[in-house]
């Protein structure tokens, strides 16, 4: 009997070994893939459906961009996870202490200090630029776009997600030459070279859009 099966179970186990070979690590038994998300990407989703976002130095002219931020945001995370988390419905101007992220403006590469939760109530956490004057200055022709590609670039990190193109699957190339800032430890979906988390994406910042892998994303890591 155990002769007759022999063949069968070496061919399982080759096809095992195959399908491993690009499979995630199988889940901790017991364990759900939320809570290995939670685990291998060191805590940053956040535990509340709703983020509070305040202004550290919005100046009375800008508000314009900021109004443009909000609605980039609404638009395009939040649309997309139907419920799963938002951001505050008003963003005011932050206080010490005050929980959220804290959004500084200034002339300079906008960037988020670190991602997820571990941005709340830090200050300066993410840093937005409304003018090009120093940095990227070929945005200063279009500017509202690049305010809003950016934004909802920057807001990908609020709510976690860390550059694709770090990915250890990702085109050799574009690793080499684009790796830039943290690197997730937990693929959510395949490599996607059309994520607006991507700086190999041919569209800049993902024209400010979703891709159809991001929208996947933010739907399974923060469910509905």
């Amino acid at each position: 009997m155990f002769r007759l099966w022999l063949p069968r179970l070496v061919l399982l186990l080759a096809l095992s070994l195959s399908w491993g070979a690009n499979a995630q690590p199988a889940l901790p038994s017991g364990v759900s893939e939320m809570e290995l998300y939670g685990t291998v990407i060191r805590g940053s989703k956040w535990d509340i459906k709703e983020i509070p976002v305040c202004w550290e130095n919005l100046k009375a002219q800008d508000s314009k961009y900021a109004d443009l931020v909000r609605k980039a945001v609404a638009e395009t995370w939040e649309t997309a996870a139907q419920g799963g988390v938002r951001f505050s419905k008003t963003w005011p101007a932050c206080t010490d202490g005050a929980p959220g992220v804290h959004v500084r403006i200034a002339d300079e590469g906008a960037h988020t200090d670190v991602v997820g939760k571990y941005l709340d109530g830090k200050s300066s956490g993410m840093t937005l630029n409304f003018s090009f004057n120093h940095w990227s200055k070929g945005c200063r022709d279009k500017r509202e776009f690049c305010i809003r590609a950016v934004a909802v670039h920057e807001f990908g990190h609020a709510l976690g997600f860390t550059h694709e193109q770090n990915r250890d699957d990702a085109p050799e190339q574009c690793r080499n030459e684009k790796a830039s800032g943290s690197v997730g430890d937990y693929k959510v979906t395949k490599y996607d070279p059309n994520s607006i988390m991507n700086y190999c994406n041919s569209a800049w910042n993902g024209n400010g859009q979703l891709s159809p892998l991001d929208i996947a994303a933010v739907r399974t890591f923060y469910p509905s």
